[in-house]
Formats: structure tokens, sequence, C-alpha cells
């Protein structure tokens, strides 16, 4: 399924596999004054060929190299002759996509191969300049991208939410709380978020999911300091792990967020750089 909600000057596409017509997982990508922000999963590939061909697409910009993100990158470079513009490493990762686990397959399906191009520092379109900003830690490719005249931020899944307890393999707590602060200092107004969709507040938005992610870092820093073991730091903090952890084929649980603020353990020796 496919739905469009047009806001004026942004328009939203929020997209799900469905069962029995029961969506499973929603994503949303965007359009605005001539750019497709993401491009939704292969899943839906023949719903968002048929919506976005209505519209006069100019560019495609890509967040990160997660396939709900990027499964029609090959088909509107084809069906549209419009460039794709994504990181480096999300470059490599398109140019030959990756084996996926059993569930990535069935919610969003593998993206073909696609040639993109090296993202841009800026976009100077008809009515809006948009920035890129390489914001990592919820994959090492990550980028968001801003428009300053209303302090939009297309930030792809770098929020997600403020109470989110998991990680997938590879997320990295140091790099989220760096690409959150400097994403912060933007003081942006909107959120346009590949899971969310349209969301206003964005600023303390941000700042709460800091907060929150903040708190849980001290704590297991507290319990670690304590020698307390990682099994139980996180059946402590969190009260064990997802169900979702086995379903993922070990793909995403809560035990990785507690690896990587061990890992990482150092930056809670020292004050929040963000104001709680």
């Amino acid at each position: 399924m496919l739905k469009k909600i047009d806001y004026g000057d942004v328009i939203e596409f929020k997209a799900a596999r469905t069962i029995f017509n029961q969506p499973l997982y929603f994503c949303h990508f965007f359009f605005i004054d001539g750019l497709l922000i993401d491009t939704g999963f292969a899943h839906v590939s023949a719903e968002v060929l048929e919506a976005v061909k209505k519209l006069p697409v100019e560019k495609v910009l890509i967040t990160h190299q997660h396939e709900d993100h990027t499964g029609n990158c090959a088909l509107l470079q084809r069906e549209l002759n419009v460039p794709v513009y994504a990181h480096p490493e999300t470059i490599k990762v398109l140019r030959n996509p990756p084996n996926l686990e059993i569930y990535r397959k069935l919610m969003w399906g593998n993206p073909p191969p696609a040639e993109p191009l090296p993202v841009k520092k800026q976009y100077k379109m008809n009515h809006y300049i948009i920035e890129s900003i390489y914001a990592p830690g919820h994959s090492i490719d990550h980028t968001c991208y801003f428009e300053p005249q209303n302090r939009y931020l297309f930030c792809g899944d770098l929020y997600l939410g403020e109470k989110l307890t998991g990680f997938m393999i590879g997320e990295n707590i140091a790099d989220h709380f760096k690409s959150l602060e400097y994403i912060i200092s933007l003081k942006p107004t909107v959120l346009f978020c590949g899971l969310k969709g349209r969301l206003d507040n964005a600023e303390s938005r941000l700042r709460r999911k800091y907060a929150a992610w903040w708190d849980i870092g001290c704590r297991v820093k507290k319990l670690y300091d304590a020698k307390v073991s990682r099994n139980q730091i996180m059946k402590e903090i969190f009260g064990g792990e997802i169900y979702f952890y086995y379903f993922s084929q070990h793909n995403w649980g809560r035990r990785y967020m507690v690896d990587s603020i061990i890992e990482n353990i150092e930056i809670f020796n020292q004050p929040t750089k963000i104001s709680l």
C-alpha cells in the first residue's frame, strides 16, 4: 500500500507491506521542490512509480543504504531518467546489494543494483536550498537533508522515536550523540522521519531522544563499573532481550545498544553537551 499526504510544499508518501490488508510496518519518503528524498522499498515499486511519475522529480536523494529507503533507486533511474545521489558508502551497497535476512526480504524486498552519484553538499532548487548533513549512528553512511529557510529536517532514520531501546548490528551510540548534537544546534522545526512521517516540535523531540539515551547510557555505565555482566545489565535496564531479536535472525536487539554503550563507555565520564 502507498498513501500520499500533501502538506503544500512537501509531499509525504507512506508505504507498507500488507497481509490481509493490514500494514506490517510503515516507511515514509518525501518530495520537495523537485527532490525525492528516499524511494520506499521494492515490494511497492509499481505504486511508487505510478505516484512519483506524476511529480516533477529532478533528482533523488538517499538518506542511507537500508532497503526500505533505497528499494526503488534503480527503477526511478531507469523509468524517470533522473540522477540518484547518495553517500559513498551507500553507493557501494547499492552497486552490489547484500543478501538480506529473511525478515527483511519479506518486509521490504531486495533492492536491485543501482548506480548513484556522490552526494553534493547543497542542492539549489527553484524555491529552496537543501543542504546535505552527514549524520552517522544508525548506519555509517547516514545522511540528513536540511532546508534552512523553514528549518525542515528530512532525517531518514536519525529520529525513529524517543524511547527506542534497541540497535541494529553496527549502530554506534557515540556517532548517534555527535549527530544529534549537531542537528539540534540547527534548531529544526519540523522532522520528516522515515518511520513516523511529518512531526512538529522537531528540536524538542530530538532533545528528548538525546536525554533518554543519555540516561540509559549512564545507567549502563553505573552497572558496568560495578562489574555487572552484560546479560544482567540488559535484564536490569530493559527487562531482557526483545523477541524481535530472534525474529530478525539476531540482526536487531537490545544487546547491541548495551554493547555500543560499553564500547564507548568513556563518553559517559563527561558532562553531556546538550542541556537535559
